[in-house]
């Protein structure tokens, strides 16, 4: 039977769920909380059972305090200058965190100055800092630079850096003007303790730097810290691949290693019971707040104080209890926690460790005990897991399991003897410096199985996201699946019949109904921000990627938008490969996520304008194209694409022989394409300008459509009235980045398209944006509101 605080945080957890998906307001949901409670109150008054209407309330107070919780606290005059530049004034309240190149802080700010005007403020404020600062936990400083709201998901599915900051209490991010633009003014009162652990942690990061340089260094600091600032691109990929990203961030496997090691170390030193659990908790606590009170940590802290209180106060220890009594307390700190990445991953691996690892312990009976109990909870966690792995991150890791086998033992040595290590080093660096040696065997060891692991065929398997549903599905049927195994659960054979032919029934009617369904072609309007990419679904279920975006500096940052937000994309979108992949122009806004495309999807064939152009990125395509043996044409005016169930694109342009000596070739000899289907049809421009408008309309063209893809970002170089006039759309689709340098779109190319009566849409407000038509109607979603921006 479970314990009745299970079902408690449980429903606190579905009211949460409920209340951040529901219209309903505060005052809705506190009235929803209170006539339950007050019915609880009057069936304890007739001795009745309580039960339902407690946890109705619990449910509805869970929606109560996720409502509360959707926005964080912050002064309106913070809010109503997002977009401009600011002086914020402001304590340093959380410990400063980042690498060698880049760091940030959290300030809690109390005053703001915006066009020589001062005035008091409040509210946490994310600030960008180098790596190299010395700005400090508890330092007041001033920073001078851009305010801005953090972005929401711009795409289907996508990570919400908005949300995640929610979580944390913050509600915007000050970009400063370089290094100048933060300056320490003083100190403040700050909590005692936390000074301490930045201290700690401080010197524990710069003794590990200094007596173990190199990868060494930067992976005892991300194990023991959680510091992950000097981990390389290619090596975090190779722990992603590997299903090794939790070593390089500390998790409740360090807690429990760092408490298992002093609970040890107290026994074998013979010190009383009392005394050594309340310094195993005082440490603990204390190696939390050092690490940043992560939701994975914080976890593992709070089980862990509950299971050292427990004998002192002579309870049993029930991991369960303890587990759901964690959650809720940090769902209480932090509603929105519950939809946090981290937060779902590190209770689900903890609940596979609690519920599935005995039984998975008890069938490898025949395996030394240690071996038996490495392979059981290594199964249970990664079990546990995969379906918010392929939710999240939209690959799973068959070979994480060798993986994990491999360095979970590894890892079990450096944690307490690196954590003693980098202890005593950062006291006495003399004394630590010889001992830090010892962990350089098995640090390169976790470094080559990542890399080994990581090239295995198997390493990282991309998938879809998993429908909700499929998700409580499977852990449906792990619960079903371990009470079975241990007799608590009997299924008759017809009835577990029953369940699986109705099940099975009512999966194939899903997908009738699917496929009855009249055929769309749609056409989705990505967000990459300053920079084109289209995909393209036609009715038969054909693929057409148009350009992939791209940073214009990103081979110099090392910001890969194809790998971070056009390929996530394209598999939200469940696509398995490209039909068609089409270049409009080999501008490096356009081009440069196609590498990452080609790297991670087959494609049936290329077409590409042909205009060279020295963009970083147009090479390794070309280059990537012939490797992987892509067919390859150049696109032309008059060619045919068949998108398949009567669907099909017209290319416009460009035309024999190119234009040249315009000013700005490669963008007048961009891809033009007119999608048709039925009475629908869609407009796609690339970047093309004025002239190549002009060409356009004095040849005569079908220009007719009704979505257009606005040319150039919406720059007054294109989008001439008479062009307008001839395509006359009825919805106008802009792809623009946020607060561009450029000035897109240009207020003149928003009048002309408000003029001829467009519906204007811009992925800069609306994030993406997807046309849907079945060749009659159109249909346009957006992923947010104009206001939330």
């Amino acid at each position: 039977m479970l314990p009745p605080i299970v079902w408690i945080a449980a429903a606190f957890a579905a009211g949460i769920a409920l209340g951040r998906g529901s219209v309903l307001s505060a005052w809705t949901w506190l009235a929803v909380s209170s006539a339950a409670a007050a019915a609880g109150v009057w069936c304890l008054d007739i001795r009745r059972s309580a039960v339902a209407p407690l946890l109705a309330g619990t449910l509805a107070a869970g929606a109560l305090w996720a409502t509360l919780h959707a926005d964080p606290i912050a002064a309106p005059a913070l809010t109503g200058t997002f977009g401009t530049d600011v002086t914020l004034t402001g304590l340093v309240v959380r410990l400063p965190q980042g690498g060698e190149v880049r760091g940030r802080v959290v300030i809690s700010v109390d005053h703001i100055n915006s066009d020589g005007q001062s005035e008091r403020a409040y509210g946490l404020v994310l600030v960008p800092i180098p790596g190299t600062s010395t700005i400090r936990y508890g330092d007041r400083i001033a920073v001078s630079g851009r305010l801005v709201r953090p972005p929401p998901a711009g795409n289907p599915g996508e990570f919400s850096y908005r949300d995640y900051l929610v979580t944390r209490g913050i509600a915007a991010t000050l970009y400063p003007h370089g290094q100048a633009g933060v300056r320490k003014i003083g100190r403040g009162r700050v909590n005692p303790v936390l000074a301490a652990a930045d201290v700690v942690r401080r010197g524990m990061t710069s003794f590990l730097q200094t007596a173990l340089p190199g990868r060494r260094g930067a992976l005892m600091t991300s194990l023991l810290l959680g510091d992950d600032g000097a981990i390389g691109p290619q090596a975090r990929d190779d722990f992603a691949r590997s299903g090794l990203l939790h070593v390089l961030v500390v998790s409740g496997a360090q807690v429990g290693l760092v408490l298992g090691s002093v609970l040890w170390l107290g026994r074998a030193l013979r010190i009383p019971a009392l005394f050594a659990s309340v310094t195993a908790a005082a440490i603990t606590v204390f190696f939390a707040l050092m690490t940043g009170w992560v939701p994975s940590v914080a976890r593992a802290a709070i089980v862990a104080l509950i299971g050292l209180a427990a004998p002192l106060v002579r309870r049993s220890q029930d991991a369960r209890a303890a587990l759901a009594f964690a959650a809720l307390a940090l769902l209480v700190s932090q509603p929105l926690l519950l939809f946090d990445a981290g937060f779902q991953l590190s209770f689900a691996a903890t609940w596979g460790l609690v519920y599935v690892a005995p039984v998975l312990a008890t069938r490898l009976s025949a395996l030394p005990r240690a071996l038996r109990s490495l392979f059981a909870m290594t199964a249970a966690a990664q079990i546990a897991v995969v379906p918010l792995l392929a939710y999240h991150f939209l690959q799973i890791s068959v070979a994480g399991f060798v993986a994990n086998l491999a360095v979970v033992p590894l890892v079990a040595l450096l944690v307490p003897a690196g954590f003693a290590v980098a202890a005593v080093g950062a006291v006495a660096p003399a004394i630590g410096t010889p001992f830090a040696p010892v962990l350089g065997p098995p640090a390169d060891a976790v470094w080559w199985a990542a890399a080994f692991c990581a090239r295995l065929p198997l390493s990282a398997v991309p998938v879809g996201p998993p429908p909700l549903l499929e998700i409580a599905a499977f852990y449906a049927a792990v619960v079903v699946i371990v009470e079975s195994l241990q007799g608590r659960l009997r299924v008759a054979r017809p009835a577990m019949a029953a369940v699986v032919s109705t099940t099975a029934a009512l999966g194939l009617w899903i997908q009738v109904l699917a496929a009855a369904a009249p055929p769309q072609l749609v056409v989705t309007f990505l967000d990459v921000g300053q920079g084109d990419s289209i995909v393209i679904q036609g009715p038969s279920g054909r693929a057409v990627l148009v350009d992939g975006g791209g940073e214009v500096e990103g081979h110099l940052t090392g910001y890969d938008i194809g790998a971070r937000r056009v390929v996530p994309a394209l598999r939200r979108l469940r696509l398995r490969g490209i039909d068609v992949l089409l270049l409009s122009h080999p501008h490096e806004d356009h081009v440069g996520g196609l590498v990452a495309v080609l790297q991670n999807f087959p494609v049936g064939l290329v077409l590409d304008s042909g205009f060279v152009h020295p963009a970083p990125s147009y090479p390794r395509f070309l280059r990537l194209v012939e490797e992987k043996q892509v067919p390859y044409r150049l696109a032309r005016r008059g060619q045919l694409l068949d998108l398949g169930g009567g669907a099909a694109a017209v290319l416009l342009n460009p035309r024999e022989p190119l234009v040249i000596g315009s000013g700005s070739d490669v963008h007048a000899n961009s891809v033009v394409a007119r999608l048709v289907y039925g009475t629908a049809s869609v407009l796609l421009t690339g970047d093309i300008e004025a002239l190549t408008e002009a060409i356009l309309l004095s040849e005569g063209t079908d220009l007719r459509s009704t979505v257009l893809k606005v040319a150039h970002h919406g720059s007054a170089t294109s989008s001439t009235p008479a062009f307008l006039e001839a395509v006359a759309p009825r919805v106008a689709v802009i792809s623009v980045g946020a607060m561009n340098p450029f000035g897109h779109p240009h207020h003149a190319t928003l009048d002309a398209l408000h003029a001829v009566g467009a519906a204007v849409y811009r992925t800069d407000v609306h994030g993406a944006v997807t046309v849907s038509t079945d060749g009659t109607q159109l249909w346009v979603r957006a992923v947010r509101d104009a206001g939330d921006r």
